[in-house]
């Protein structure tokens, strides 16, 4: 069975989440104890108890950390992935993953991350808008009048994200639902991602993310602003860029996941939108597992385990 892990992206984050793991497991602790040092933030009191989640720089240091902590745990008892992704902020975590960042090192460059793209554009100038019910092409169509919407997220056939300036995305929304939108629901984001908006901001990222070091992945790790796996010889710091001002190419990722035969996905990290998301457009025949706590990690132990016997 071809196994994909997939970690979820900025608005996944729930309050307490990871608590029990805490409790719980050590592995966890030891991982997440090493992220939060890496970030120089609070992130027990972040996660645990919803401090400091309205700063980008704190949402995506404490889901990246939560969700790698958890990985780490699966990984201890066995659980291994031949494919991994992550939406967004969760790409980082695949890479991680991959062993392409350590732990430490992807919870700081979220962070700077984080911060960098919430002082894109003026505070409360920018948003993003989720859009249901319409084709990539039926949105593009739509938005075409307005020159400051973008498309952020191509999440599914029939499912965008769309990022942009306040006034213009009212407008947008507006002739979206005129043509046809089942949903057009503005989201809880301090401003735009994936669009050229943040193309400052992507330039600004980029002198940081070329004085990192990147290892070799251990694992086939599908990059958002390909819409493929990343190439033998990757250029991270300009994918990762590309990543911050041009759209996530999710759609791309989970049919490329599907075509090379993952018949197993497993999500790690708050949330569960990616398995919602991947329940609308799977067979039966592919197994969809959401790790977020202690009892969803250890149903999904329980279920690799039967598999060995």
């Amino acid at each position: 069975m071809k196994t994909a892990f997939l970690f979820p992206g900025q608005g996944s984050q729930t309050l307490g989440m990871g608590s029990d793991l805490y409790l719980s497991y050590s592995r966890y602790r030891d991982a997440f104890d090493g992220c939060e040092a890496g970030a120089k933030l609070e992130l027990k009191a972040a996660c645990f108890r919803g401090e400091g989640m309205d700063e980008s720089s704190v949402i995506q240091a404490a889901i990246y950390t939560h969700s790698l902590a958890t990985l780490r745990v699966l990984q201890a008892e066995g659980a291994k992935a031949d494919v991994l992704a992550g939406l967004s902020l969760g790409e980082y975590t695949a890479l991680a993953a991959a062993g392409v960042l350590d732990d430490a090192q992807g919870a700081a460059l979220v962070k700077q991350r984080g911060a960098i793209m919430d002082g894109a554009v003026p505070p409360g100038t920018g948003g993003m808008l989720s859009v249901v019910g319409l084709t990539l092409e039926q949105v593009e169509g739509a938005i075409q009048p307005f020159s400051n919407v973008f498309i952020a997220n191509h999440l599914s056939e029939t499912q965008v994200t769309l990022g942009g300036l306040l006034g213009e995305l009212s407008e947008a929304k507006a002739a979206l639902e005129a043509a046809g939108a089942r949903m057009a629901t503005m989201l809880a984001m301090k401003g735009p991602s994936h669009c050229p908006l943040l193309d400052q901001a992507a330039e600004r990222f980029f002198a940081v993310l070329s004085k990192e070091q990147f290892g070799a992945p251990t694992a086939s790790v599908f990059s958002n602003a390909l819409g493929t796996p990343y190439p033998k010889d990757a250029d991270y710091p300009a994918l990762l860029k590309a990543q911050m001002n041009t759209r996530v190419r999710w759609h791309d990722c989970v049919e490329g996941m599907l075509t090379s035969g993952v018949t197993r996905f497993v999500e790690i990290g708050p949330g569960g939108v990616l398995s919602k998301m991947l329940k609308r457009r799977v067979s039966r025949d592919i197994q969809l597992f959401s790790v977020q706590d202690e009892a969803s990690l250890e149903a999904f132990l329980r279920a690799i385990r039967e598999e060995q016997v």
